[in-house]
């Protein structure tokens, strides 16, 4: 055995060596009960694995239905607008001498499909060219189509509170979708080039056509006054019109709204016309 001195101290270097490898031989014994009581031992981590992978497989198949069940859907959507447009184009139409339109089909026709349709409403430009429904509430055709079927595309829909035959403002709503249709097209609006060729919105009510003049298109939120439909005296629509800065001579006023795609609830674009 060997004694060495340090700072005056004796050490045995043989008994430290013994008692090195008494320490190891301990550690690897508790690494082994470790292994044996954790729950997290091989067989456990490799179990855990296999769970980890079964639910990440559950979620991204679950990704993918739905997104498959909102692609099918939106294709659904435009079947059925297809559908619907090529009945509106086909429809009986009489003309007076002059050209002018004395009668449509086109509402009796839309209104045997679905009792709630009020018009139809067209933009030059745009792929806007949809029949217009009017619910008991603005909830109804969020997410319901034209003819009634469950659908998060909705349908193009009119203010419920829109009702009578002196209408001075109409709202009308429309999904903005990322893959395009509906009120997308409404974009397109805030470009000032794009607007100052397309500046007619079409609306055929009870066979004829009428038309308004677009002076508005803006990005706006929920609060925007255009969302104002207490307009019961003159007095009160010349309020209304000076506030979205409308024509003065205009007696009529439509607002066109959809959302915005920029995690704001409460943003919108609107496009405004007059007549």
């Amino acid at each position: 055995m060997v004694a060495k001195t340090l700072n005056g101290k004796n050490i045995n270097t043989a008994a430290a060596v013994s008692d090195k490898a008494g320490k190891s031989s301990t550690v690897k014994n508790e690494r082994k009960k470790f292994y044996k009581k954790n729950p997290f031992s091989k067989a456990s981590t490799t179990v855990i694995l296999i769970l980890g992978v079964i639910l990440f497989g559950g979620i991204a198949a679950f990704t993918v239905f739905a997104v498959t069940s909102h692609m099918n859907e939106l294709k659904a959507s435009a079947d059925e607008y297809a559908y619907l447009r090529g009945l509106a184009g086909d429809v009986e139409q009489r003309f007076d001498s002059e050209g002018e339109l004395i009668f449509s089909a086109l509402d009796s026709d839309m209104r045997e499909r679905n009792p709630d349709y009020v018009c139809w409403i067209r933009i030059n430009g745009t792929n806007i060219d949809y029949p217009v429904v009017r619910g008991s509430d603005n909830e109804k055709y969020l997410h319901m189509s034209f003819e009634g079927e469950a659908n998060k595309a909705g349908a193009i829909f009119m203010d419920y509170r829109n009702v009578g035959s002196e209408l001075p403002h109409i709202i009308i709503y429309g999904h903005n979708l990322s893959q395009g249709g509906m009120f997308t097209d409404l974009r397109k609006f805030l470009s000032s080039s794009f607007l100052a060729e397309n500046n007619t919105i079409t609306l055929i009510v009870n066979g004829h056509e009428v038309e308004f003049e677009i002076f508005s298109a803006r990005r706006t939120d929920i609060n925007d006054p255009a969302y104002d439909l207490n307009l019961n005296t003159q007095r009160n629509f010349g309020r209304f019109a000076n506030k979205v800065d409308a024509p003065l001579r205009a007696s009529q006023i439509i607002t066109l709204s959809t959302c915005v795609s920029e995690g704001n609830d409460d943003a919108r674009i609107i496009v405004q016309g007059w007549r």
